[in-house]
């Protein structure tokens, strides 16, 4: 039995300011989620979009005012997140730039006894506001989660920090600023990089993070930045990684994902329209999604949208 699905859309793109993502989730919604998701038998609804005051946004601007709109956009999602658990549905968050994970995150955390994280993502994420490089929110959501990082994003939901460290496990990093490799080090985080998956193979890669995202945890949140995909398969991001995951790794990992009924929540992040060819990373990311809810997006492929395109 399929569990029912909350859809939620974060045009969010303050926190990395690239063009274009904030289109993201309308991208995804064009590629047909809702049709894949039903012709799989699995029941949704879409809440539309999460966003911030217009003023707010309007004025976001930088520094402050961009900090303001993000950490209200986080408050916002993380109820809706928060809710939909509460009703035993799985949260679907449809972003935007990585910022968006920390409000989806938060909300599992404010259900969850207990929270895993399955990051997925050629970047860890774990910079704070000292360590990073460009000052860019979407590279803090990690460590923001770990409870390091802005006043204002930190006490999303009204506690920290959302996870412990021995429940993290990271998949596809191969960026690692050296504030995130320290942090990372120092908290005893576990992620496999890209040459990890060469050496190891991605099945046993897999197995051991599951295992430290699910062995103590009552719940597990997926996060997907497609940017950890190669840009063979994945044109349509903000951040170009040579070399990233292949389609069959990909799609192992979310096929295992979905027969194990591991997701409780999870969120797809940085898909750019205007990156794209012919919006074909937005139909991957559909195709990823029910994969990882245990559905089959091969079987919709072949007997609705061949028909409908003839």
């Amino acid at each position: 039995m399929h569990r029912d699905v909350r859809i939620f859309g974060v045009p969010l793109d303050l926190g990395a300011r690239r063009l274009g993502v904030d289109m993201g989730p309308t991208a995804i919604r064009y590629a047909n989620l809702i049709g894949a998701l039903n012709y799989n038998g699995i029941a949704c609804r879409d809440h539309g979009d999460v966003t911030a005051t217009e003023s707010l946004y309007r004025n976001a601007g930088g520094g402050d005012g961009c900090l303001r709109a993000i950490a209200e956009v986080s408050e916002r999602l993380a109820a809706l997140v928060h809710a939909a658990l509460e009703e035993g549905c799985i949260p679907v968050i449809l972003g935007g730039d990585h910022s968006a994970s920390i409000g989806s995150i938060a909300g599992v955390a404010k259900r969850a006894r207990r929270p895993g994280l399955l990051w997925l993502d050629y970047h860890p994420d774990a910079n704070t506001p000292e360590t990073s490089p460009s000052g860019n929110i979407h590279g803090m959501t990690v460590a923001i989660s770990l409870g390091y990082g802005p006043e204002e994003l930190v006490g999303c939901a009204g506690f920290r920090p959302k996870i412990q460290p021995q429940d993290i496990c990271m998949i596809g990093i191969n960026d690692i600023d050296r504030g995130e490799k320290t942090l990372l080090s120092e908290l005893g985080v576990r992620y496999f990089t890209l040459m990890d998956i060469e050496r190891q193979g991605i099945v046993r890669v897999l197995d051991e993070a599951l295992r430290i995202v699910s062995a103590h945890t009552d719940m597990v949140h997926v996060s997907l930045d497609v940017d950890v995909l190669d840009p063979l398969i994945a044109p349509g991001t903000g951040i170009i990684s040579r070399g990233g995951m292949s389609y069959r790794e990909i799609s192992y990992v979310m096929k295992t994902l979905g027969e194990e009924g591991v997701v409780d929540s999870i969120d797809v992040i940085e898909v750019n329209p205007l990156l794209d060819i012919r919006n074909t990373t937005a139909e991957l990311a559909v195709e990823l999604l029910i994969a990882s809810l245990g559905g089959s997006f091969g079987d919709y492929e072949r007997n609705y949208l061949q028909a409908h395109r003839k």
